[in-house]
């Protein structure tokens, strides 16, 4: 028997591929490119802070869920396109309060997830590739971000905000041990790797429960 597929192959991937190369251009995609970007731009601007359990940089939002239904929906290109469009809608409309590390987290930590998902879910269109396809988006997601906030984004921080030190000091409520030389031992296990988890998780469940019915909508335009 085999197994149910999330949502039937395009027919235009079984075309040559100068019609694929024209038909991502069409109008159509590119609408519904902006409205993805759109919807997850809007829900980049709506942020929960969680300050019992994360210090208060680490505020949850869910524009990752309309990134990755993007993604599934039109593929790992276009999923690249919504989070950069998203990231770009929030600095035009609230700007800045982190001297642009947290957008570029925001950025690295968004592509991360939805490359990785798309890539797998667009040659594996069943319920089974959709959760190995998050799964892998999930584990990239979370490992970058560790990476890149022990050796770009808390760095950067630091430097314009007044050093490792002061930061230190906006977790001790959090960590009462912490020093600025102990600093990543506690921010990055307990704090990055945990937000991250969570923040793909959400965005994943919330992904295999919509989807589907999303992409029958989409299909008829």
């Amino acid at each position: 028997m085999k197994e149910e597929r999330l949502q039937e192959v395009p027919a235009e991937e079984n075309k040559p591929v100068s019609t694929a190369k024209k038909r991502f251009f069409s109008a159509s995609t590119l609408a519904k490119i902006g409205m993805f970007a759109a919807l997850a731009a809007v829900l980049q601007l709506i942020r929960i802070p969680m300050p019992v359990l994360f210090p208060p940089w680490l505020e949850l939002n869910f524009a990752d869920i309309p990134a990755l239904i993007g993604t599934f929906a039109l593929g790992p290109v276009s999923g690249s396109i919504i989070v950069v469009i998203k990231i770009c809608i929030k600095l035009i409309l609230q700007g800045t309060a982190s001297a642009f590390t947290g957008d570029l987290s925001d950025l690295i930590c968004g592509l991360t997830l939805v490359v990785p998902a798309g890539l797998i879910y667009k040659y594996n269109r069943t319920f089974r590739g959709a959760l190995i396809a998050l799964l892998v988006g999930t584990l990239c997601s979370t490992g970058v971000s560790v990476l890149s906030n022990r050796f770009i984004i808390v760095p950067a921080y630091a430097k314009a905000f007044g050093g490792i030190d002061a930061i230190a000091g906006m977790v001790t409520s959090l960590f009462p041990s912490v020093t600025s030389e102990n600093f990543y031992a506690y921010y990055l296990p307990l704090s990055v790797v945990p937000f991250n988890l969570l923040r793909c998780i959400i965005a994943s469940a919330v992904t295999l429960l919509l989807y589907k019915r999303i992409s029958r909508l989409l299909n008829k335009f």
